[in-house]
């Protein structure tokens, strides 16, 4: 039970193993993602670089507009309360001139009392001004509002008349209700003198109503208010724009403020506000508009920048996502390709319009197409070596036993076949130069024999150029080493007077001749050793041709006659049966 319950732990100790290896890999994953972002992010956040200073900016000129803004609200609030005061002073101003005129009636010079009502209240008729004549007893002789002579009462603004008469100069009161007009009235108070002595004040009453025109004619913008108050703190005229028009606004009589003016309209109380004080007749001027106001336009541009900003967003997106997938479609079928490449496969040329992509591509495909060709030809230079191998193999093989069987003991053996390796390793190593595809007659023949000195004056050459294939250069070759040994021990070559002439002419067939002169008197051998195996029947063998073996008493003469599709390479014999039969 022990021993199982040990095994059933390792068991999940193995299962525990295998499971952390992929955990960690994912982990690893994530991290890579999160380092290696897609074309799809990385486009998304290149529009949002490029969006984000722009909304950015947008937000900067915004609060600049929105200093701006207020900087000039705040001037034209400052000139509008000026602007108001003047027109109120004009106001005034024009009734203090009327009762100029009034005052200067030469009916008051006589007494003519009766006379100056009815010229008075023909002038100020339509005006909303009412005329009063007040003596030094603060006693009503003339009013406009009433027939001549009217009951005898006493001035209602005894403070007015009494300032009048001790400056003797003209004076404007606050405001007052008067109960006979029944309204709000501002009163101005004129002294009529008569020999440097005041005898009557003139006293002009006007409804504060008739300042709504004055107020209108400014053309005050919506939600804009104006409060005029007395001396005293009393309303003289309060008013409010909205729909286009300016109104009166009823408020407290007793030290109203702006804010009652403007009124409960959800705007705040955060104001911005400018008074002008009248330097004729001490009265204040305020002009205030809510900040909401002035932040309106303000507020309306973060709207439509947020809103913008948000359509812009959403636009970059999308276009992210979508030139992210014209992109990255191409690019995830371009790495497609180079993984098929690697992986061995064929690789197409993918299709887009995208010319970096399909250049890289065509790139690609070139790149899948050559490794394919590369890769079938080291199969078949693998299979030809393998075949040259075993071709190897089996010549030497055949040496070794001709070579054993001719030699009389080991020494000679081993010495023979040295040799002969020694011309195929120097056969083999011009071939293998060549991609033991073909090797030059001319290099052939100095290469065997350069060992007997090949190209001084006892060893010449000569032949037109021509390419020799593998099975011929080392069966050539091992036959010119062979002739060039014997050549060496009992011929031309063992003496300083001899020569060789290898000379080779190719038409349909190749003609390769070894002549020998200058040399010892030749005698035929008595029997046939490894040389002759060498030199005559594996050479007339291996090469489907013929050899002429000669020993002339003058020298050895050595012809092979072999046809040419047999020593030069595929391609050219191929080549030159053609050229054979258009020659015909």
């Amino acid at each position: 039970m022990s021993v199982h319950t040990r095994s059933e732990g390792q068991a999940g100790a193995g299962r525990q193993r295998n499971v952390a290896p992929p955990a960690r890999w994912r982990r690893l994953a994530h991290w890579r993602l999160w380092r290696r972002r897609t074309l799809l992010v990385h486009l998304i956040g290149f529009a949002l670089i490029v969006l984000v200073p722009a909304l950015l900016f947008s937000a900067y000129l915004i609060v600049q507009f929105s200093q701006q803004q207020q900087e000039i609200a705040a001037a034209q609030v400052n000139d509008t309360a000026d602007i108001i005061s003047n027109a109120v002073d004009r106001e005034i101003y024009g009734l203090l001139t009327s009762g100029r005129v009034l005052a200067a009636s030469p009916t008051l010079v006589d007494d003519r009392l009766g006379q100056f009502h009815d010229r008075t209240a023909a002038a100020l008729a339509g005006t909303f001004t009412t005329a009063e004549l007040v003596d030094r007893n603060m006693n009503v002789l003339v009013d406009t509002q009433a027939s001549f002579p009217s009951a005898t009462e006493r001035f209602g603004d005894e403070a007015l008349v009494q300032k009048v008469l001790d400056t003797q100069q003209p004076s404007i009161s606050g405001i007052s209700f008067r109960e006979k007009r029944g309204e709000f009235v501002y009163q101005v108070g004129l002294p009529i003198k008569y020999r440097a002595k005041v005898n009557y004040v003139l006293v002009l009453s006007k409804a504060t109503t008739s300042f709504e025109a004055v107020i209108a004619d400014r053309n005050l913008p919506s939600r804009w208010s104006a409060i005029i108050k007395d001396g005293a703190g009393k309303q003289v005229f309060a008013a409010v724009t909205s729909d286009g028009g300016t109104r009166a606004r009823q408020i407290s009589y007793d030290n109203p403020s702006i804010i009652e003016a403007i009124g409960n309209d959800g705007m705040g109380n955060d104001l911005i506000r400018a008074s002008t004080v009248s330097n004729l007749s001490g009265w204040t001027t305020t002009v205030a508009v809510p900040s909401a106001v002035i932040g309106r336009p303000v507020m309306r541009s973060w709207l439509l920048l947020v809103g913008v900003g948000a359509l812009l967003l959403a636009f970059s997106v999308a276009l992210g996502i979508t030139f992210g997938r014209r992109l990255a479609d191409p690019i995830l079928k371009l790495s497609q390709q180079a993984e098929k490449i690697g992986r061995g496969d064929p690789a197409t040329m993918i299709a887009t319009d995208i010319a970096e992509i399909a250049q890289v591509s065509k790139v690609l495909a070139q790149a899948s197409r050559e490794r394919r060709e590369a890769e079938e030809q080291n199969r078949f230079l693998m299979r030809e070596m393998s075949h040259r191998a075993k071709n190897q193999y089996a010549l030497i093989a055949a040496i070794a036993r001709r070579a054993a069987n001719e030699s009389a003991d080991t020494t000679q053996f081993l010495a023979t076949l040295s040799e002969a390796l020694n011309s195929l390793a120097r056969s083999a190593d011009l071939l293998s130069s060549g991609g033991w595809h073909s090797v030059s007659m001319a290099e052939l023949v100095k290469t065997q024999l350069q060992a007997f000195k090949s190209g001084n004056e006892q060893i010449l050459h000569d032949g037109p150029a021509i390419s020799l294939n593998a099975t011929a250069a080392q069966t050539i070759g091992l036959a010119l080493h062979e002739l060039a040994t014997n050549a060496a021990k009992y011929g031309a070559l063992s003496c300083p007077d001899g020569h060789v002439a290898i000379t080779w002419t190719c038409g349909e067939k190749l003609t390769l001749s070894w002549r020998e002169s200058g040399g010892p008197s030749v005698t035929p051998p008595r029997h046939s050793g490894f040389g002759t195996l060498v030199t005559q029947k594996m050479t007339a063998r291996g090469l489907g041709g013929s050899v002429d073996m000669d020993y002339a008493a003058t020298g050895v003469v050595w012809v092979l006659t072999a046809p040419l599709d047999a020593v030069v390479p595929r391609q050219e014999a191929a080549e030159g049966g053609e050229a054979a039969k258009s020659g015909d």
